[in-house]
């Protein structure tokens, strides 16, 4: 199947992506062939995860073409034919080993959820390491002379790290750029680049500055005074990476990590701090995993969250569910006996339930349901405990409150039910309610249990009323 004319512009904008970001490494350079990072690595394993083999073609043009240019800038004298070898080499290597570990991280995300994005972000660590240093050797022992090299282990490991360093920092944001351009491919939906911490101690813009205010006064001053160990410091500005991650979205989380990385490569350059380039790279190696595992702690409590929801509340009419209500009870229970209190528990179901769903169909039933718990929840006080039993039988428990005043409560519930009708063409919703006082020393159970027997005793009288033990 033929490219598509937008899609044939996304491959356009990859191949100019790439190359700049290409061209923005070597103006970052803090010495020849030597940068703090190396971006277009995070683009090329992002482009294979979302695109696969389509992007191939692309990256490899993107390399080929980078090494013509890079002859350009250090006029090294290889002819038309070294360099297209050369160029040809260097995009088998590098689309090749980034292509297989794309295809690891594709298996890893295609099953994600946040609940295993710990594990995801391990894996990710891995291929990253693994890809990069793989990368780094076969081409430095292809490209680079060899194990005859005078500097093999200078330009093994300037190349693994500025790799890594470029992979690590620039992937979540392209990883957002390519979600908005193929959102099919639904890659890390549960963190989705939306905000989950929402803070309104300081803007972001705010919390940017003072990040790269740190940076510029660091990289000054290791400059200055010529100290590997005041560039150290670099590391204490994980701190306000931490700060934007807790306090931001995920996607300006990678923004300010993006920012940071190209800040960071740039007063390196700038300054020309080479004796001290992998402190800066190693930090920020480290502020990129940092982020990475602290990004996932977000999406982890708002997991938490929705457990706590699924787990305790009905997810058609928002009420406690049967295990949640019973537990909670138990607790209110002893709560009153503690300060002498009375209890009352109202059980109540929707009569003629079976005939609306049997007759007008579930999709109507389930609206006659959230409709009766809206009204049921609008009626109970703050300190009510609303709960779901099963079908369309309900429990109000009602704290503090004797069985009289249980009975009024049920009464003005069984009224308010009444006006439900009127949402419904031709369908008549009542309830029938039992009420039982809460004995503390028999507990929650042996109310539902009298209750229970109420309610059955409301219907057998015709429905649409409230009884209660007349002792």
């Amino acid at each position: 199947m033929g490219l598509t004319s937008s899609g044939a512009m996304r491959h356009c904008v990859l191949l100019v992506l790439w190359l700049l970001l290409w061209r923005l490494s070597v103006v970052m350079e803090y010495a020849p062939h030597a940068s703090i990072w190396f971006p277009p690595v995070a683009l090329t394993l992002t482009a294979l995860l979302f695109l696969g083999w389509r992007a191939c073609i692309t990256l490899t043009v993107a390399c080929v073409l980078s090494t013509f240019w890079e002859e350009s800038i250090y006029l090294t004298g290889r002819s038309i034919q070294e360099l297209l070898v050369s160029g040809s080499l260097f995009a088998m290597l590098h689309v090749g080993v980034y292509g297989a570990g794309a295809a690891v991280l594709r298996k890893s995300l295609a099953h994600i959820t946040s609940y295993n994005l710990y594990s995801v972000v391990m894996r990710f660590l891995l291929v990253c390491a693994a890809s990069t240093l793989l990368v780094s050797v076969i081409g430095t022992l292809v490209l680079y002379g060899g194990l005859a090299s005078p500097t093999l282990k200078e330009t093994l490991i300037a190349w693994w790290i500025g790799d890594m360093s470029g992979l690590l920092v620039m992937a979540p944001l392209f990883v957002a750029l390519f979600q908005r351009w193929y959102p099919s491919q639904n890659f890390l939906s549960d963190i989705a680049f939306v905000p989950i911490v929402h803070a309104k101690d300081f803007p972001y813009s705010v919390k940017l500055v003072l990040t790269m205010l740190g940076l510029l006064f660091t990289s000054f001053a290791a400059y200055y005074f010529d100290s590997p160990e005041i560039a150290c410091f670099v590391f204490f500005l994980a701190m306000p990476q931490m700060w934007i991650v807790y306090t931001e979205s995920p996607f300006h989380a990678a923004v300010s990590l993006a920012l940071f990385g190209f800040t960071m490569a740039g007063l390196v350059a700038f300054w020309g701090i080479d004796t001290q380039a992998y402190i800066f790279q190693f930090a920020l190696c480290v502020m990129a995993c940092s982020t990475y595992f602290s990004m996932a702690v977000p999406a982890l409590i708002s997991d938490n969250h929705k457990l706590h929801q699924q787990a305790h509340y009905d997810g058609l009419t928002q009420a406690h569910t049967r295990q949640s209500f019973f537990n909670t009870a138990e607790q209110l229970t002893k709560q009153a006996a503690r300060y002498h209190e009375s209890l009352s528990l109202i059980v109540f179901d929707i009569d003629k339930f079976k005939h609306i769903n049997d007759t007008l169909g579930h999709i109507v039933g389930d609206d006659v349901l959230k409709a009766v718990a809206q009204i049921a929840r609008s009626e109970c006080r703050e300190s009510d405990l609303f709960g779901r039993f099963g079908g369309d039988e309900f429990l109000i428990l009602l704290p503090n409150t004797p069985l009289e005043s249980g009975v009024k409560v049920a009464e003005q519930m069984r009224l308010a039910v009444s006006h439900v009708s009127a949402q419904f063409d031709g369908i008549e919703v009542s309830c029938s309610f039992g009420v039982a006082p809460v004995l503390i020393a028999e507990g929650v159970e042996s109310a539902f249990e009298l209750a229970d027997r109420q309610l059955l005793m409301a219907k057998r009288a015709g429905r649409n009323q409230v009884k209660w033990p007349q002792f």
